[in-house]
């Protein structure tokens, strides 16, 4: 009896001291007792029984409204920016116009030889790579290795040199060895259109042809090594068939479904709490193109130590993650696809707390359980891949400021470290080899909210709370992001220089009976440089345990 009369006694305090004000319930509460509807009248032996009893809930434990803080919203980070150059050689043939003769009579010294006889012309398929190879081989007194006949060209058989007449007779004369290779002027246009037409018909992909002037030139024929008038020479001009590609790639460090950080969704405090994350990302960076993210977060959070340290786990994934893309001979398209994320496993512990200020500390490990990057040709051959092998260290701090009971600020400071490399696969016309790795970079993350209770009524009985906040996010590189693997024509990795985004977000929680949070966000980037989405618009749920 005596204690249900210090209850009621309590009780009558308080209502008298709350008075009318907007923010009904416990405005002035002492920090012991819970911000739950008054407990006069209700027969329990603790304040935790009261408030199961008045709140219809078993068992529901009281909290202080700092526990009833809604998490920070959050921007987007799509990861380190990755691009890919370089290209990949479906076909490689050569034109061979033989047995042009040059005139009795040389032009003077000064000009350069052109030469020009009735075709057709024919084009070549062969393990022969370039003129140097053929001048090895007759060097060394062999044969030419076969060849088959790919196609034809009905215009002449022609070659212009690059050097003048003088120059190749002091070229000729400086050297003991027969077969010196006389460097030409690329061949005119009908040769690349022939060239063109019988790469379409040996190969089913698309591809760029291309005139590779560095492995094509002539020799004169027979050994002859001097030029006076009348000799016969032979020319090779050698073209590829190209896919070639520069285009910028999804994170390895994610597998395009954005890396994550404490204050995507956190709480300050730690809490017992489950919650659902569904967010959509605009015009995400993703290859040349951008296109729209959506992406989901379950998670949950479990406090141990008698409350003061907490344990959460998120796993995300998205329905339209880029992961896996294309490349034709004019663009690297994106496939979309669902996608795990990484897993993000965050502990945190308080490390200072009073009725107005709060200050927690922890670590995020982000694991490598998004998919790898790949790029692959239009009929399946993989032509490059970027795995997935960094494990994310995360160390962060939170705070908490809380000068009334209305108004507070909260926020986060972090940092991440990648403890790996990412390795690079590439293919060069072998399959896939191993072609080196890359550092993601390491970023720093400054998050802060400021937010009030606009509403908060504790006998509600569906409605108790709606919390306006307004967020600033940052986000920094340190140092340089340079870190390029390359291997034969193909370059991967951070091309350089420094991230810098910065980001505002505008949201509202609507809290349901106490334990329940709706919270509903809209972000934008501050910045043009290094921009990465053009809005995020972000929904969570939060089932606060008791």
């Amino acid at each position: 009896m005596a204690r249900q009369i210090v209850f009621r006694l309590l009780a009558a305090a308080v209502l008298f001291s709350a008075g009318d004000s907007f923010l009904l319930g416990q405005d002035d509460l002492p920090e012991a007792c819970c911000d739950a509807p008054l407990c006069d009248g209700v027969g329990c032996d603790g304040l935790d029984e009261c408030c199961d009893a008045m709140l219809e809930s078993t068992p529901r434990r009281c909290l202080s409204l700092q526990d009833r803080l809604p998490s920070m919203i959050g921007d987007f980070f799509a990861g380190p920016q990755t691009r890919a150059v370089g290209d990949y050689r479906l076909d490689r043939v050569f034109v061979f116009a033989d047995d042009l003769d040059a005139p009795g009579t040389l032009p003077p010294g000064g000009s350069t030889l052109t030469i020009s006889e009735s075709g057709p012309v024919g084009i070549y398929a062969s393990s022969l790579a370039s003129v140097q190879q053929a001048q090895a081989i007759f060097r060394a007194s062999g044969t030419l290795p076969a060849a088959s006949l790919a196609g034809t060209i009905a215009g002449n058989a022609t070659l212009t040199t690059a050097d003048t007449i003088s120059q190749i007779q002091a070229q000729l004369a400086s050297t003991a060895q027969a077969y010196d290779i006389v460097l030409l002027q690329p061949p005119p246009g009908t040769y690349d259109t022939g060239v063109h037409a019988a790469f379409q018909s040996r190969n089913a992909l698309t591809g760029t042809t291309v005139f590779d002037a560095s492995a094509s030139g002539a020799m004169l024929q027979g050994g002859t090594d001097s030029m006076n008038g009348g000799e016969d020479l032979d020319a090779y001009y050698f073209y590829d068939y190209l896919i070639r590609f520069d285009t910028a790639l999804p994170s390895a460090a994610n597998g395009g479904v954005g890396s994550m950080k404490i204050a995507e969704g956190g709480s300050v405090l730690p809490q017992d709490r489950v919650f659902f994350n569904y967010s959509f990302f605009d015009d995400v960076v993703a290859s040349n193109a951008s296109s729209g993210l959506n992406r989901f977060t379950p998670g949950f959070e479990k406090t141990f130590l008698g409350g003061q340290a907490s344990v959460e786990l998120r796993i995300p994934f998205a329905t339209d993650a880029v992961s896996d893309l294309t490349a034709t001979s004019t663009a690297v398209s994106n496939g979309s696809s669902a996608e795990l994320g990484n897993i993000m496993l965050y502990v945190k512990g308080l490390l200072y707390g009073t009725d107005t200020y709060a200050l927690t500390g922890g670590v995020g490990f982000g694991f490598s359980t998004a998919d790898d990057i790949a790029v692959d040709l239009a009929d399946g051959t993989p032509l490059l891949r970027v795995e997935n092998d960094a494990v994310q260290i995360q160390p962060f701090l939170g705070w908490l400021y809380m000068p009334s009971q209305k108004w507070f600020a909260q926020g986060f400071t972090q940092f991440s470290f990648a403890t790996d490399e990412n390795d690079v696969w590439t293919n060069s016309g072998q399959g896939l080899q191993a072609a080196g790795s890359f550092d993601d970079p390491d970023y720093f993350f400054f998050d802060v909210a400021l937010g009030c209770w606009a509403y908060r009524n504790d006998d509600a009985a569906c409605l108790s709370g709606i919390i306006p906040t307004v967020e600033v996010h940052h986000t920094n590189s340190l140092g340089d992001d340079a870190s390029i693997v390359t291997a034969g024509n193909i370059q991967v990795g951070n091309w350089g220089g420094t991230t810098s985004l910065t980001s505002a977000v505008v949201g509202t929680t609507f809290e349901f009976k106490q334990q329940g949070q709706l919270t509903a966000g809209y972000a934008v980037p501050l910045t043009s440089s290094d921009r990465q989405y053009d809005g995020a618009f972000r929904m969570q749920y939060t089932r606060l345990l008791r």
